[in-house]
């Protein structure tokens, strides 16, 4: 992936685009820009949501390792060569005016990190719930194989 462009934003962001373009066939492109936004994650941002399991916000924590991405992907598919640089530079020219003024309002950060919370506590609290099942391999049952199914069958 080639940096075409990164920035720093107002809100404490990092904004970063990355060209993922690749030949398709012949002289044919597929064009991939995404646009990628880096939010730091400290303390403050923890300390406002309202999280009565300790344990799995710590969870939540570990998973953020410090940061939340938020990002977009813009594609082209089969787009000639000769038209490829062009439509680069639009594409980009688009993302960094249209993203950069969504993401660069004060309060984007603090819903973005509010949406990512959400889906990693989600995903936190489900693998939990999957590891306190009880594992079959530890009932002691040995599986000698699959069940008899001759009934289902007509001779």
């Amino acid at each position: 992936m080639d940096v075409i462009e990164q920035r720093s934003l107002a809100n404490n962001m990092t904004l970063t685009v990355y060209d993922q373009s690749k030949k398709m066939a012949g002289d044919r492109w597929l064009i991939k820009i995404i646009c990628e936004a880096e939010l730091p994650v400290n303390e403050e941002f923890f300390s406002r949501m309202s999280e009565t399991d300790l344990a799995l916000q710590a969870e939540v924590r570990e998973v953020m390792a410090g940061s939340v991405k938020f990002s977009a992907t813009k594609e082209r598919t089969f787009i000639a060569e000769t038209e490829r640089a062009t439509l680069v530079e639009r594409m980009v020219a688009d993302i960094l005016t249209n993203m950069v003024a969504y993401m660069n309002k004060p309060e984007f950060p603090e819903k973005l990190f509010a949406r990512k919370y959400e889906e990693i506590r989600l995903a936190c609290s489900t693998a939990r719930h999957y590891r306190s099942l009880p594992d079959e391999d530890r009932d002691g049952d040995d599986d000698v194989g699959p069940a008899d199914f001759s009934a289902c069958f007509k001779d």
